[in-house]
């Protein structure tokens, strides 16, 4: 009972709503909720005040209600009845549903406490969204199929332990049924990306670019490569390695441990791999106006992948959370038991990880309308180089601080370096006015401090 209470103190959001009796209106609300991040709908609560009016479940009323959601919008909801103050109310619950769900025709959203109808450009996205792009199949044959790059996946996978239902020894195409890539003498598309000879015949923006730039308008290497997924990404690392310096640990410690010298990359290596293999496997093939890019700077490299992150999904999801969004699941999976990427939702953990554990600052995630953006920055703030400014101890520790974390608000910094407050924002002022830091925040409250982009 205290939580049926708690529950109509609620307030109505984008996961609940309230409403008096059955009417369109709750089955336009659970369109919205099916079609969003699921919800709940609350009947026989009044709206404006949440009074419990009650519902009347003679005849069966239940069961007619489940048969009408299912047969008039497609899915099937979790029904639950209570009793309070001696009336009945019923709580519809309705999950996300994998496919669009109309009501009459018209498809719905929720935004915020608010139930509307989509856009023209919003259900054609969420159309895309819905559809595995990966598990269509097209009108292709077997002989387009790199014999050769399905072979080196088998011993890949068999070598990592992924794979054991999968005999080498069997047919391309019995091997690529048995991995879910080809039905009923259909081939999917991924397929024709993962193991094909020629998958730009078909899917013109199936390219990985590369370029190394010395500003944005200058460019001085570029570099279009086609060819299937295994060999975009084996291509593409070689080049990309192509354009980083590295710098060799000949110290005791380094020859201790392996006996030779120790190779140091402008970046790790193991990021960027991890980089390249997220570009490509999360790549949106329904967008044709643009490829998977690479630019290489002299002080940091972005990596662009056409494909935001799916509505309800944040850059913040993403890194705290490690959540898992695959807008490719077969291509994930066959890159997962080839052994190159590990377990799901994993990848940027890892990018992140691996700049802190080399004292670099942390790579930037950014999702836009026109795509996701990951970008790594060269570390051309390391301890001797701050000490050379002639910062102090504590404003060395900051800058520290923030590589590992990616900013620093004024209350930290006072935690961290012990100093009081009116201290704390000369010490970050002072970081600031030198051009290493940058102020973001309109109050004193929401203030932070980040590297900025190109230290003075």
């Amino acid at each position: 009972m205290d939580d049926l209470y708690s529950l109509l103190a609620r307030f109505e959001g984008r996961q609940i709503d309230f409403k008096e009796d059955v009417s369109a209106s709750l089955y336009r609300l659970l369109s919205a909720f099916a079609n969003t991040a699921g919800g709940a709908a609350v009947i026989g609560i009044r709206d404006h005040d949440h009074a419990v009016i009650g519902l009347d479940l003679r005849n069966n009323a239940v069961k007619k209600l489940a048969d009408s959601i299912t047969t008039r919008l497609g899915v099937h909801p979790v029904i639950d009845i209570h009793e309070i103050e001696g009336k009945s109310i019923v709580i519809v619950t309705v999950e996300r549903s994998r496919v669009p769900v109309a009501f009459d025709g018209r498809y719905y959203t929720r935004v915020g406490d608010t139930t509307r109808e989509m856009l023209p450009d919003e259900l054609r996205e969420y159309f895309q969204q819905s559809i595995e792009w990966d598990s269509v199949t097209g009108p292709y044959s077997f002989d387009e199929i790199d014999e050769e790059t399905v072979r080196r996946f088998l011993a890949r996978a068999n070598a990592t332990g992924r794979l054991t239902s999968v005999d080498p020894a069997e047919s391309v195409e019995t091997v690529l049924s048995r991995l879910g890539l080809a039905r009923d003498g259909g081939i999917s598309n991924g397929a024709i990306a993962l193991f094909g000879k020629n998958p730009q015949r078909y899917f013109l923006n199936c390219i990985l670019r590369i370029g190394r730039f010395k500003r944005a308008d200058i460019i001085i290497g570029d570099h279009e490569i086609g060819g299937n997924l295994f060999q975009q990404f084996e291509e593409g690392e070689r080049i990309i390695k192509q354009y980083l310096g590295v710098r060799y640990d000949i110290s005791e410690e380094a020859m201790r441990e392996s006996f030779q010298r120790r190779e140091i990359w402008d970046y790790p290596l193991l990021a960027i791999r991890e980089a390249l293999l997220n570009a490509l496997i999360h790549r949106d093939y329904f967008n044709n106006t643009i490829q998977t890019q690479v630019k290489i700077f002299d002080d940091h490299i972005r990596f662009h992948n056409p494909g935001h992150l799916p509505e309800g999904v944040t850059v913040e999801m993403i890194i705290q959370e490690h959540y898992s969004f695959h807008r490719n699941p077969k291509v994930a999976d066959i890159f997962y038991r080839a052994g190159l990427v590990e377990r799901y939702g994993s990848g940027v953990e890892r990018i992140i990880t691996a700049f802190r554990d080399a004292g670099m600052p942390v790579p930037a995630f950014a999702s836009t309308s026109l795509g996701f953006t990951l970008t790594m920055r060269m570390d051309t703030l390391s301890a001797s180089y701050l000490q050379k400014m002639e910062l102090s101890e504590r404003q060395i520790l900051a800058v520290e601080r923030i590589k590992a974390e990616g900013s620093i608000t004024s209350g930290v910094y006072q935690s961290l370096t012990g100093v009081s407050a009116p201290t704390a924002f000369r010490d970050l002022k002072g970081l600031v006015d030198r051009g290493i830091l940058e102020q973001v925040g309109t109050s004193r409250r929401n203030t932070r401090y980040i590297l900025r982009e190109r230290p003075r």
